[in-house]
C-alpha cells in the first residue's frame, strides 16, 4: 500500500470510528418523565403505567406515558417504596413506620405497623419479591451515622398473614433484590457503602450474611462524596446485570454477575434513589433522583433511560 493510500485508509478509519462513537452516544437516551417530582422513589412498572412515590409530598403517582397524576396521598406517610402484592399494592411509609395496602383503585385496605411478634417497624423503605408470592422489605433504622445500627430485613408470607424479621444489625438496610439463581437475597447496606448477600432458606428465612461487593471496589469514587454516599435502590435486570443506585454520586452502576462494572448511567440529580424496568422487551429503565435531600422542598426528577 502506498503512503497516500495508507493515509486515506487511516482517515476513513478515523471517520468511521467517530461515526460509531456518535451513533453510540445517540443510541443511549435520557429523557424526563416528571421534572417537578418531590423526592421521588420506588418506581414500579405495572399494568402499562409507571408508578412512583414522592417521599416529601406523601404521594403515590402514576404516569401513563404523557402525564402524571396523584393516585394516593396520606399526610405523614413519607412514602419510600412500592411493590405489587397479589392484585394490590404495598406502600412503604418510611416516616409513619407502616406498610399501607392499596387496592387497584388506590383505596386503603389495611395498615401494617409491626411484625407478627408485635415489634414495630423502624423506617420501612424498599421491597423485593421473593419469587414465591411473598416479599422481602427493608426497615432501615435511623439515617444517622452516629445512631445505633438497627437496620433489618423482614419477610411477608404469600398470603400476607405473617410478617417475620429475617435479618438485623444492618447499617441502614435499603434496596433489595434476588440474585439471578434466586438462591440469595442482596441487600444494600447504605451507610456501610456495600452490598450484602444472604442465602435464602426454604421457609424464606435468611442464612449468614457475606459481603457481596463494596461500592469503592466497583467504581472510582466521585468528587465531593460524603460519608452518607452509598447504595440505595438495587435491581436485577433482564440482561442479568445488577443495577445499583449510588445515592450522592448522580449515577447508576451496572454490574455483572462476576462483580465487574459494565457501565455507569449518569443523571443530573446527585441523590439517585431507585430504578425500575419498563414493559417487558422495552429495555426502558426509569430512574428516580433528587437534587436536594437535606432541605425542603426536596426537588427531584423521574427519568427514562434507554440503551
Amino acid at each position: 500500500m502506498s503512503a497516500t493510500a495508507a493515509l486515506r485508509s487511516s482517515r476513513v478509519g478515523a471517520a468511521l470510528l467517530l461515526s460509531l462513537v456518535s451513533l453510540a452516544l445517540r443510541a443511549a437516551e435520557l429523557s424526563v418523565v416528571d421534572a417537578h417530582a418531590h423526592y421521588p422513589e420506588g418506581p414500579l412498572w405495572r399494568a402499562g403505567e409507571l408508578l412512583y412515590v414522592e417521599y416529601s409530598a406523601n404521594n403515590v403517582k402514576s404516569w401513563n406515558g404523557t402525564s402524571s397524576r396523584v393516585l394516593w396521598h396520606r399526610d405523614g406517610c413519607g412514602a419510600s417504596g412500592l411493590i405489587g402484592f397479589r392484585e394490590h399494592l404495598l406502600v412503604a411509609c418510611y416516616d409513619d413506620n407502616s406498610l399501607v395496602e392499596l387496592d387497584a383503585s388506590g383505596a386503603e385496605v389495611r395498615v401494617i405497623r409491626g411484625d407478627s411478634a408485635g415489634k414495630p417497624f423502624i423506617g420501612p423503605n424498599d421491597f423485593a419479591a421473593d419469587g414465591r408470592g411473598g416479599l422481602y422489605f427493608s426497615a432501615s433504622g435511623a439515617y444517622d451515622l452516629k445512631a445505633p445500627i438497627t437496620g433489618a430485613v423482614l419477610h411477608v408470607s404469600a398470603d400476607g398473614a405473617a410478617v417475620v424479621q429475617v435479618a438485623d444489625t444492618i447499617h441502614y438496610s435499603n434496596g433489595l433484590t434476588l440474585t439471578h439463581d434466586r438462591q440469595h437475597l442482596l441487600v444494600a447496606e447504605m451507610l456501610a457503602g456495600r452490598i450484602l448477600s444472604f442465602p435464602i432458606q426454604g421457609d424464606g428465612s435468611l442464612g449468614p450474611r457475606t459481603v457481596w461487593a463494596r461500592l469503592q471496589d466497583l467504581a472510582p469514587p466521585t468528587a465531593h462524596a460524603d460519608a452518607y454516599n452509598g447504595p440505595d435502590g438495587l435491581k436485577l435486570g433482564a440482561d442479568g446485570h445488577y443495577y445499583i443506585a449510588q445515592n450522592g454520586s448522580g449515577r447508576v452502576l451496572v454490574v455483572s454477575e462476576d462483580k465487574k462494572l459494565v457501565r455507569q448511567i449518569r443523571v443530573a440529580t446527585p441523590y439517585v434513589t431507585n430504578m425500575a424496568f419498563g414493559a417487558e422487551g422495552s429495555q426502558a429503565l426509569f430512574i428516580t433522583g433528587a437534587f436536594e435531600q437535606w432541605k425542603a422542598p426536596y426537588p427531584g426528577v423521574v427519568y427514562r433511560w434507554t440503551p
